[in-house]
């Protein structure tokens, strides 16, 4: 009984946490963080002010957690159905997709700018911010050095593309989350499929791909 009522207890605590770092993602993103009290996030999550407390300590790292769990959620979409396609082109589009800000107000773009604003004064966002950005483009990586394996792909330095690719698809995410009325998701898709295809499309390949569309799904 010992163990069943640990296991319990943990599985109780892990639901509670999910429930402060919902809140928190979607209060932050609606507010921005320097607007934001821990009994707003604590009203949201059904729960006290002190309830909050005891799973994160500060409003930064709630901010933390928000943005880990929501790039955590993107990293297991990608292995879950961008991992399983075969062709190469496939599989960097719909990362791309995946990846790009899905229209005006994309709670997750909104994170990721709370997420830069803080880094600057915040150690502790600053280093997650570093591993995350990281983490993404080494996805991105994997996926061009799959590509070129496979032929469909030529480029001498797939490290550099995916910095380039990722650089991008970050500044058009800023404009189109921001509501640019000149950029939108499927504007910010054919300027990256342009890029992706200017610097990895072999010599003399045909392009039969122009276009990518990024909205969710």
């Amino acid at each position: 009984m010992t163990g069943v009522a640990a296991t319990r207890r943990r599985q109780k605590g892990e639901t509670r946490e999910r429930l402060v770092v919902d809140a928190a993602a979607a209060t932050i993103a609606e507010r921005g963080l320097a607007n934001v009290r821990v009994s707003d996030i604590a009203h949201r999550a059904g729960m006290s002010a002190g309830h909050v407390t005891y799973y994160f300590p500060s409003k930064t790292a709630l901010l933390v957690r928000a943005i880990q769990h929501s790039e955590q959620a993107l990293h297991e979409q990608v292995a879950a159905e961008v991992l399983q396609i075969v062709d190469p082109w496939a599989r960097l589009y719909r990362l791309i997709t995946l990846a790009a800000s899905t229209g005006q107000g994309d709670q997750g773009w909104v994170l990721w700018f709370e997420a830069w604003a803080n880094a600057g004064l915040d150690e502790d966002v600053a280093r997650a911010q570093v591993e995350l950005d990281a983490r993404w483009r080494n996805t991105l990586t994997d996926v061009i050095h799959y590509g070129c394996s496979q032929g469909a792909f030529a480029t001498d330095d797939p490290e550099a593309v995916a910095l380039l690719l990722s650089s991008l698809i970050d500044g058009l995410s800023v404009h189109v989350t921001l509501g640019d009325p000149q950029v939108d998701n499927e504007v910010l898709g054919r300027l990256v499929v342009r890029a992706a295809e200017a610097h990895l499309k072999p010599d003399g390949q045909a392009s039969d791909r122009t276009e990518v569309r990024t909205q969710p799904g």
